[in-house]
């Protein structure tokens, strides 16, 4: 008997199917909590329209996934029908709770809380939800002769790297599991397709018009990689136009950044007063509770300056310089950023030594060509049946139309506006920087 299933409607995929496993899944509070953290963090103060949610992002990664993984496993002969669906559940399940752990603020509670408090991130923990949370099952049974542990599922979320990845039989004489690997984190993973489209399409920037399903219907499973068919080539080639435009234009747009700066103060705060959110990372079943109208409404934060400013929007930060510049360094956004800012201080007037923190800060996003890459991941594969393999590799770097950097710095000077009084030294400071790309 076929499971049941539901069809859910969604501007950007049409209809989603959801099964009848996965809706108990989705009904409990702990994933329910999803529809209140917003999908990209500040955005929405710069693109009003940008309010959509990790809820609805993670059921379009689990129809992307799991179209990924019906067309690869076509292509594998003589494989049964129960084995390639319980693939296909397995791959859905992994898509549908792989923001699970995202706490409020998405990607700014991992820089502030789970890396530096509890060394972990949002992945590490979903992976402690799905272990751990009693409102969610330890296995799952889709249909009569199929049964898929969560530890399973939990275990895909640990993996960083190609190496690590838990998955290694094999599936056929010429395929291994390791190809599931790319669906996760690939150069054109289901993660990345959906939120590109989402996220273009509730913000209105439009960059991300992308032909998704021939990147999709180009990919071969090959051995223990995933080939593109060199007729899809220009749909990659989009996508990673559209990541780069992406980015510019919307996650690191100018004001979205001072957000997120206020953001990252307030998390600080918020986490000095709630005991580091102990009792939420110790007990994931109080994680449900744990959401973005949570902390700005908590009567503890009530007279914090920074939710006041989020609330209202009434971010402090108008003005500030730019700079771009390439950089091949090893050090992390927030480590580069204190370093910057503190050299601009020490190069200030003796009269101005003792401005306050809060005066200006230097924002320093470093961009790299896909953060989930690991560096390893620098390549795809082109099918080519002259090839002694059967595809050659090719560097995600090299496009048509030029090599794209591996990493770019974007510089920015943030001048607090109960200071602008200061500004001209400031910024001359800031200009004083050294012209190499080091540090």
């Amino acid at each position: 008997m076929a499971p049941d299933y539901e069809i859910l409607k969604d501007p950007i995929h049409g209809y989603i199917k959801v099964f009848k496993h996965e809706l108990k899944i989705i009904d409990t509070p702990i994933f329910q909590r999803l529809r209140r953290v917003k999908q990209n963090t500040g955005v929405d103060y710069v693109y009003p329209g940008a309010t959509h949610t990790r809820f609805s992002h993670s059921l379009g990664v689990m129809h992307v996934a799991s179209i990924f993984t019906e067309h690869l496993l076509e292509q594998i002969p003589n494989l049964s029908s129960i084995k390639k669906k319980k693939y296909v559940y397995l791959m859905r399940l992994w898509a549908l709770t792989h923001d699970i752990g995202h706490g409020p603020f998405s990607h700014a509670f991992d820089d502030v809380v789970f890396r530096p408090l509890y060394n972990i991130d949002h992945e590490k923990f979903g992976a402690k939800i799905l272990r751990e949370c009693n409102q969610l099952p330890r296995q799952v049974e889709p249909e009569e002769g199929i049964k898929i542990e969560m530890n399973d599922v939990a275990s895909l979320f640990e993996a960083k790297s190609f190496e690590e990845w838990p998955l290694d039989k094999r599936i056929s004489k010429n395929v291994n599991e390791k190809i599931f690997y790319y669906i996760c984190r690939g150069a054109y993973s289901a993660d990345i397709i959906d939120f590109l489209l989402r996220d273009s399409y509730f913000t209105g920037a439009g960059y991300a018009n992308i032909d998704w399903q021939r990147l999709v219907f180009s990919s071969i499973p090959l051995e223990d990689k995933i080939v593109l068919n060199p007729r899809g080539k220009e749909a990659f080639d989009s996508l990673l136009l559209a990541r780069l435009f992406m980015f510019s234009a919307v996650y690191y747009h100018r004001t979205a950044r001072a957000v997120i700066k206020v953001v990252t103060d307030f998390l600080e705060e918020a986490s000095q007063k709630l005991q580091n959110f102990k009792e939420f990372i110790e007990n994931v079943d109080k994680f449900q509770f744990l959401d973005e109208p949570f902390l700005l409404y908590h009567p503890t934060l009530e007279s914090s300056l920074y939710r006041k400013q989020l609330v209202n929007r009434t971010i402090p930060y108008s003005k500030f310089e730019e700079q771009d510049r390439k950089v091949d360094l090893d050090i992390s956004d927030k480590d580069l950023s204190k370093l910057i800012t503190q050299r601009i201080r020490n190069r200030l007037p003796p009269e101005l030594k003792d401005l306050p923190d809060e005066a200006f800060f230097v924002d320093t996003p470093i961009f790299k060509l896909n953060p989930l890459f690991g560096e390893e991941d620098e390549y795809i594969f082109i099918y080519d049946e002259k090839q002694p393999k059967g595809y050659k590799p090719q560097r995600i770097l090299e496009t048509p139309w030029g090599r794209l950097e591996k990493k770019l710095l974007l510089m920015r000077l943030y001048i607090h506006d109960d200071y602008q009084n200061y500004t001209h030294q400031i910024i001359s400071a800031f200009a004083q920087r050294e012209t190499e790309t080091h540090v």
